[in-house]
């Protein structure tokens, strides 16, 4: 089963920030760098800027949600006790601050498959296909 482009460059965008930290992450970026080359050889010129843009969308969106949700993470971590956790209003200040991210994420993922000419994901009574 081939995978979407909108997939491909989202993929590939969370590889890159993993690459810094980890070594296999580093090795299935280079090879979807590879795939990624093959694709921007086959676009039109004056297309190219319109999947660097959405590109560039998916890369802060993704960069974003991982802060957010590595801040979660690290709080949990650090706090084993009650006594300090984060509090409930927090939790969902910062999860509304994830699905914001997650419907920028979605509509770059939505521009990629129209420039492509690829059906995008259908999501019902989710929270990112609003917007």
């Amino acid at each position: 089963m081939e995978v979407k482009k909108s997939e491909l460059f989202d993929r590939f965008t969370i590889l890159l920030m993993k690459s810094r930290l980890d070594e296999a992450a580093r090795k299935e970026a280079t090879r979807y760098s590879n795939e990624i080359r093959e694709i921007l050889q086959q676009v039109e010129p004056h297309r190219l800027i319109i999947l660097f843009a959405c590109t560039c969308e998916l890369m802060e969106a993704n960069a974003k949600i991982w802060m957010l949700e590595a801040a979660i993470r690290k709080e949990f971590k650090n706090d084993s006790q009650a006594n300090g956790q984060l509090e409930l209003q927090e939790i969902g200040r910062r999860a509304l601050a994830i699905r914001e991210q997650n419907i920028i994420r979605t509509k770059a993922k939505h521009s990629i498959d129209d420039l492509f000419q690829e059906f995008p994901e259908p999501k019902f009574d989710h929270a990112s296909a609003k917007g």
